[in-house]
């Protein structure tokens, strides 16, 4: 028995290797970002390991309400002003792209060494903040070059999906792990050399990506926001029979600024279908975000339960999140759905269920499954989006697409971790709020399946302006 063990771990090896470079991935130039995607995911999970205690434990039981909000508040809410701007702004990027994102790593090297100085001061907090803005701009970049990396033989639903999964296998767990370990035996503060480490091999490996990633000059911007009268018909669009939208004509109710009509005619709108996918992904990453965030006040601000009770609470949450959405991305990878459209409403009805169950049902129980059932959702409903990209819009705005895509969903997870920070710390009031706020959001997406929506209110307004 004892010498087959290291047969098998050498064969398990053998297969995740192989796998990272499976369907052409290795020569396309995927398994280069898959190694970059782990970097960053790594980055993430050392710096939440080295942070635990003190952006959160290392205060008292006692505390204020106030001091743990003013804690949250500090590293979340800019990001809710930054994430509008970096999102467009990187979703121009043409060339350079590469640049960029090790840039993101770069400047997380020297944040780090500025966290190694300050790690006792308020300068702690800033550094915090700029880490998660990097972290975040990076995923905006590399859902941009996805599509110009993916091989021919792999589609964009199972490509996005390989780039999540081995993130959260090499990146999350495994290094996760290793600064678990690092903290554990001596102190969190000494994981963050680990955190230097994996940016500096971060550097090196966006270097490996290969020049396709660039734009080859044929990219065109795709608008999430333009009104359906403005960029042609999409009213009872069917799901992934749908013809991709090409580049739309200048609209007579275009803005009368030579700007405003050069960037309409250079645009395309997104199909009602990418519209629903978007808004009812964007409904789970707010149900995702708020648990992340609410779970851990609700924790902390709990006189009864020792430091113990409160990671164990934690880790509980925290443990069906991270299930829920490691199952829905080995789902997403492996089933086509072949109605997204109608997918991400189930999975929204069922996600919305469980969040108005936990409501009704005060415990740790309830709550763990729906922060499981969110996560499931949010990573399958993200699966349906790329298949809606993929088969809905042009070639050329896929790229773009993608990036803008990704900064929503990011915007909506930094909302609904804004909303967690703001509530009561009770949990049957918190989970019946994002119960009505889900609400809300799920009343949007049926009218963005119908052409209509928040989207399409933002694009009127837009064009009367």
């Amino acid at each position: 028995m004892n010498t087959d063990r290291p047969s098998r771990t050498h064969r398990l090896t053998a297969k995740v290797y192989g796998m990272l470079g499976a369907d052409g991935a290795r020569e396309s130039g995927l398994t280069a970002l898959m190694y970059a995607t782990i970097a960053n995911f790594a980055v993430d999970a050392v710096l939440a390991v080295s942070l635990a205690g003190t952006l959160f434990f290392s205060a008292t039981t006692g505390e204020s309400k106030g001091s743990v909000a003013a804690y949250l508040l500090v590293t979340i809410a800019p990001f809710a002003v930054l994430a509008p701007v970096i999102g467009p702004l990187l979703d121009r990027i043409r060339t350079g792209r590469r640049v960029a994102m090790s840039l993101t790593f770069a400047a997380r090297v020297i944040l780090a060494a500025v966290l190694l100085q300050n790690f006792d001061s308020w300068l702690l907090y800033p550094a915090a903040l700029g880490m998660l803005v990097l972290s975040k701009s990076y995923g905006v970049l590399k859902s941009s070059v996805t599509p110009r990396l993916a091989p021919e033989n792999l589609d964009l639903v199972r490509a996005n999906a390989r780039l999540m999964i081995t993130g959260h296998i090499g990146g999350s767990m495994m290094v996760g792990a290793a600064a678990a370990a690092v903290a554990f035996v001596f102190s969190p503060k000494e994981a963050l050399w680990l955190l230097l480490l994996c940016a500096l091999v971060g550097i090196y490996l966006c270097g490996l990506i290969p020049s396709t990633a660039e734009s080859s000059g044929d990219e065109i911007f795709a608008d999430p926001f333009a009104p359906t009268d403005d960029l042609g018909p999409a009213m009872g669009a069917p799901d992934v029979e749908e013809a991709p939208t090409v580049v739309a004509p200048i609209a007579s109710s275009a803005s009368s600024s030579l700007i405003g009509r050069w960037r309409r005619s250079m645009s395309v709108r997104f199909p009602d279908a990418t519209r629903t996918a978007m808004w009812g992904t964007a409904m789970q990453r707010l149900g995702t975000g708020f648990m992340t965030i609410y779970v851990a006040f609700v924790a902390k601000s709990s006189h009864t339960l020792s430091g113990a009770e409160q990671l164990a609470l934690l880790g509980v949450v925290g443990a069906a999140g991270g299930v829920g959405t490691f199952l829905g991305n080995a789902v997403g990878s492996r089933v086509k759905f072949s109605r997204p459209r109608f997918t991400v409403i189930m999975l929204a009805v069922v996600s919305l269920a469980s969040v108005v169950v936990a409501a009704v049902v005060d415990g740790v129980p309830t709550a763990a499954v729906a922060t499981l059932l969110l996560s499931l959702g949010s990573a399958i409903s993200k699966s349906c989006l790329d298949a809606t990209i993929q088969s809905g819009l042009n070639p050329s705005a896929q790229a773009s697409a993608f990036g803008l895509s990704e900064t929503t969903l990011q915007l909506s997870w930094v909302l609904g971790g804004t909303l967690g920070l703001l509530l009561p710390t009770e949990l049957t009031v918190g989970m019946a709020v994002l119960a009505a706020t889900g609400t809300v959001f799920f009343v949007n997406v049926i009218l963005a399946s119908r052409g209509l929506g928040v989207g399409s209110l933002i694009g009127r307004a837009r064009s009367r302006s």
